[in-house]
């Protein structure tokens, strides 16, 4: 639930990024067809670039996404402490093959802590925080 509901906040600033990616490099009709497949490859690098910083970003120093947030969803070592910069990191360039592959998810299903695989080869897990109820 928590990567659809990521997916669906993160679409539109991707969006603004592409726009103003495809402005800078003249991404137009008029541009140089030989120079497409360059600027392709410089358009999905940013996009990657962007999506690992941000991950980075949210998961270190005790901070979290808003989905996660509203999930009531923690990241935390295995320890308990709080994330660190490399270790999110890590985790992050780990999640990329784990979750377009799908091995992450299945891994999960038969890990006895029912973690990911890329949660535990980065030695993190996550944790349920009850959000607190409005009556």
């Amino acid at each position: 639930m928590g990567m659809i509901y990521e997916g669906l906040l993160l679409f539109g600033p991707l969006m603004v990024i592409v726009f103003f990616y495809s402005f800078l490099v003249d991404f137009s009709d008029r541009a140089d067809p030989a120079l497409a497949s360059v600027k392709r490859l410089g358009l999905q690098l940013t996009i990657a670039a962007m999506l690992l910083a941000y991950f980075v970003w949210s998961w270190s120093k005790g901070r979290c996404t808003l989905p996660m947030q509203t999930l009531g969803l923690k990241l935390k070592t295995v320890g308990g402490a709080d994330v660190t910069v490399r270790t999110a990191l890590i985790r992050a360039l780990i999640a990329i093959p784990s979750v377009f592959f799908g091995v992450g998810f299945l891994w999960a299903i038969f890990d006895r802590d029912s973690q990911t695989l890329h949660d535990r080869l980065a030695g993190t897990r996550l944790i349920y925080v009850p959000v607190n109820k409005i009556l």
